[in-house]
């Protein structure tokens, strides 16, 4: 039978399932940072903290904590930004990152939003955020040793099935993983820098990329999710190797005011490389598309781009001006 973090409120009731997921978040946070992590009071003055790492003299590390045991449909995505907002207007400190701690996992649909919110407050805050579910909790509380000591019997026997069939689910997504165009709206990633520099860059065919993006990003966070290192380590390799292809392609074909040539070109090598060098049986969750999709992981990093001088060409694009060469 799936089991999930549910089984917290079916014996603390909802109120305490929440205060007992927070405890989960604060135990292993401690474990990793020490007596740097500290819990925050609930109060009126909270801004927006649930768990800190670090103090007020510096950029924190906020993690909230949200024990939404059901998804994310818009009440949650409205309590996400609301958080989110409280904290980056806090007036009492500043924020280096900011985590969303959550008992579930993420369908795609959830993801899809999540990502493209994500995206949006990094461009407009330059702050790091991340998310923290379920499965990758329970297996970091593994990792650090202290599962055994944190819970009794009964909750282990619990947290062992939840991860079981958590891990389940994602190898079932994972499966699942390639969007095809008609899931992705005409709006979706719009307002994101990759989809930018696409545009200004003259490419067709965006709602492609953006489908590549998503299997790229929801591939990512599945493997991050796990807190495998091993396999995270792999995922970065595979993503430099991306980065070299593009490399190599933009030494050939540079282009004022026309990107479709560089990323066609490299589009070809990462297909020709999929069961060659960019292969790895020990990532599944990784297709084709999502190869092509760390392209434009890479781009909104701005990283690379698909015009000679790409940073200073989408400077001229967002602001409005006309770019040399057009």
């Amino acid at each position: 039978m799936q089991r999930d973090f549910g089984y917290l409120r079916d014996k603390f009731g909802d109120a305490g399932a929440r205060e007992v997921f927070e405890k989960i978040c604060t135990h292993l946070l401690q474990a990793q940072y020490g007596e740097d992590a500290h819990n925050i009071r609930v109060s009126r003055g909270d801004a927006g903290i649930d768990i800190l790492v670090g103090d007020f003299q510096s950029p924190i590390d906020n993690y909230q904590c949200k024990y939404f045991i059901d998804g994310i449909g818009n009440s949650q995505k409205t309590q996400i930004k609301d958080s989110f907002e409280r904290a980056i207007h806090a007036k009492d400190y500043s924020m280096r990152k900011w985590t969303l701690c959550v008992p579930c996992s993420l369908s795609s649909s959830e993801f899809k939003w999540w990502s493209e919110w994500k995206g949006q407050q990094k461009k407009i805050h330059e702050i790091d955020i991340a998310l923290f579910d379920g499965t990758y909790l329970i297996s970091e509380l593994k990792k650090y040793d202290i599962y055994d000591e944190v819970f009794d019997n009964d909750i282990r026997k619990k947290l062992d099935e939840i991860l079981e069939s958590m891990r389940y689910e994602k190898t079932r997504l994972a499966e699942e993983i390639i969007v095809m165009l008609t899931d992705i709206t005409p709006s979706d990633y719009d307002s994101m820098i990759f989809v930018k520099k696409l545009e200004n860059a003259k490419i067709e065919m965006i709602d492609g990329c953006k489908r590549d993006f998503f299997n790229a990003e929801f591939a990512e966070y599945i493997i991050k999710s796990k807190g495998d290192t091993e396999c995270i380590r792999l995922l970065q390799n595979l993503k430099r190797k991306v980065y070299d292809f593009w490399e190599t392609q933009y030494r050939r074909y540079q282009c004022d005011d026309d990107g479709n040539d560089l990323l066609t070109r490299t589009y070809e090598r990462i297909e020709d490389a999929d069961t060659a060098a960019l292969s790895c049986a020990s990532l599944p969750e990784i297709s084709l598309a999502a190869k092509k999709g760390m392209l434009h992981q890479w781009a909104e990093d701005c990283s690379i781009g698909w015009l000679r001088n790409y940073k200073e060409k989408l400077e001229e694009f967002l602001a409005g001006g006309i770019p040399d060469g057009n």
